[in-house]
């Protein structure tokens, strides 16, 4: 980790590692923004990226799940019933592990003005031409969590900034820490671009839709992103006060429809070759990667959780040396854990 500071992929960044709910390990390393800013600390808050996916849009479907299991089936026709009838039999179930068709992105903070994300759903993404027939594929995509966001909001009568906080972080004790558009706690926010002032969403699709998204807009510390995670390993050993074992089991099995698709329901797992998660973390992990310079990995075999948050983007968003550096910071903590911690 300082030698990751001294190379200047990042000037902000805390590692953390977690067995069960016990933290072994938690340090913050490096400033908020590069010479002459505050120092990152422990309760320092960063730009998650798309750890909102398995933060805040999967866990929410994973209480909705829990509600009513046939929802995780049902089309989007339900929600959307003007919408193309390629995509009629698209359902959250595809959304969720990246098979929709769906493509991954599309920059419309520069094409479109649009007012919610309802009106971006409906009137952009569910025009969007499919990239295959649905089922068939995997594409990473941001298109779709922005899409669960919208019928997670409309299923619930709630914004998804308001579902998480009531159903989620304020339950675990953590909303002060695991909270969308921060704007007023920059003095603990790691910077993501020099020319702003911290606190803005580094997505532009996100942040047009106000810094709440499916996709990303999520800011946090490490202890809060690793009391989520101990609460989802919890629940697969047992129900636990936020999820059922049942639904957390299916929503961490990785899909097997696809030839090669890492994916669970929300989820990623690691893959074969080059995983950002190094080469030690058992079959029976779940996890994601934030463009931001952000990971969390949940070892459920170990029962164990490492988070690494950085500011990799505030050096250059086309520096992506955090690929290659991410697996070595695991593979250097699993290497001091050599066996199951039981």
């Amino acid at each position: 980790m300082v030698r990751g500071l001294q190379e200047q992929i990042f000037t902000a960044a805390v590692l953390l590692v977690a067995h069960t709910r016990e933290v072994i390990f938690s340090r913050a390393y490096g400033t908020l923004g590069g010479r002459g800013t505050p120092q990152a600390e422990e309760k320092t808050l960063f730009d998650l990226a798309s750890l909102t996916k398995i933060l805040a849009t999967t866990p929410a479907w994973m209480i909705m799940a829990s509600q009513s299991p046939e929802i995780l089936d049902q089309p989007i026709s339900k929600w959307f019933p003007s919408v193309p009838q390629d995509k009629r039999g698209i359902t959250p179930r595809h959304l969720l592990a990246h098979i929709s068709g769906l493509p991954a992105w599309r920059p419309y903070y520069l094409f479109y003005k649009f007012t919610s994300a309802q009106n971006l759903a409906t009137d952009n993404i569910l025009n969007e031409p499919l990239e295959y027939r649905t089922g068939e594929d995997s594409i990473y995509s941001d298109l779709g969590f922005i899409l669960l966001s919208v019928i997670a909001e409309m299923q619930s009568s709630e914004t998804l900034d308001a579902f998480c906080c009531e159903r989620i972080y304020e339950p675990l004790g953590i909303s002060q820490d695991l909270k969308f558009n921060p704007s007023n706690e920059q003095k603990r926010i790691a910077w993501t671009r020099p020319e702003e002032m911290p606190g803005l969403v580094n997505d532009l699709n996100a942040r047009c839709l106000g810094g709440v998204a499916g996709h990303a807009g999520l800011f946090g510390t490490a202890e809060a992103v690793a009391v989520v995670a101990a609460e989802i390993s919890a629940s697969l050993h047992k129900s636990t006060r936020l999820f059922d074992q049942k639904v957390t089991q299916t929503f961490c099995r990785k899909v097997d429809a696809i030839h090669g698709c890492s994916r669970a329901l929300g989820f990623d797992t690691p893959s074969k070759e080059a995983s950002s998660s190094g080469r030690f973390f058992s079959p029976l992990t779940i996890g994601h990667t934030g463009f931001t310079g952000t990971s969390l990995w949940i070892d459920m075999d170990r029962q164990l959780t490492v988070v690494l948050l950085t500011n990799r983007v505030f050096l250059g968003e086309s520096d992506f040396r955090i690929k290659s550096f991410r697996p070595v910071v695991h593979d250097a903590v699993m290497e001091e854990i050599p066996k199951p911690v039981k």
